[in-house]
């Protein structure tokens, strides 16, 4: 269900092995090198997201007066701006905070701390990639089989939500309630979209 970038498919990989550590840490490292591979910088962690992100905007005329050596989207307005600046915040701490905790300390990483850093580092080669939430609003660019996530949520109550979510953005318009099982029932010819 999650769209994870296809440059962490070898930390995906390590958690499929129970090598949680290593997965965290190779996760940093693809963030850390794709970011470099794009910028051009030679630099590590906070400084090379600094620099490779920062740009500088006249406070009178709002005009980009330094582009950044990345820019996630066009920093047209204001909203536009606001999230590079937030992106070039984030990425900041994710390197000064977990990630030099992970690659200096050398903390133990149980299953939750990995899965967090396997679910927050996909984020940054999205949005490095152009695929910018103030432009696009959405990334999962595949087709979503509805219906496998519907099985595979537990509680009856979650199931109900995410019918009432799909029917609301129009995924899926045609529910049925089968009264043998209790239960919804999504048709074939509307799981995906």
């Amino acid at each position: 269900m999650y769209n994870v970038h296809a440059a962490l498919s070898d930390a995906v990989q390590l958690i499929y092995k129970s090598e949680f550590e290593s997965a965290a840490r190779e996760a940093f490292v693809t963030v850390e090198n794709y970011l470099k591979k794009k910028s051009g910088l030679d630099a590590h962690g906070f400084d090379l997201a600094t620099r490779a992100l920062s740009f500088e905007a006249d406070k009178q005329t709002c005009a980009i007066k330094r582009a950044p050596l990345i820019a996630i989207n066009g920093l047209k307005n204001e909203s536009e701006r606001n999230e590079q600046d937030g992106i070039r915040y984030m990425l900041m701490g994710f390197f000064q905070g977990p990630r030099n905790l992970h690659q200096h300390n050398h903390i133990g990483s149980g299953v939750s701390n990995t899965i967090s850093v396997i679910i927050e580092a996909p984020f940054f080669p999205h949005l490095l990639d152009g695929r910018s939430i103030t432009q696009n609003g959405r990334w999962i660019t595949k087709k979503v089989d509805y219906r496998e996530i519907y099985q595979k949520v537990p509680k009856r109550i979650d199931r109900w939500k995410l019918v009432r979510l799909l029917k609301k953005n129009h995924c899926c318009t045609q529910m049925r309630w089968n009264y043998g099982t209790n239960d919804f029932v999504l048709p074939d010819n509307q799981h995906s979209r």
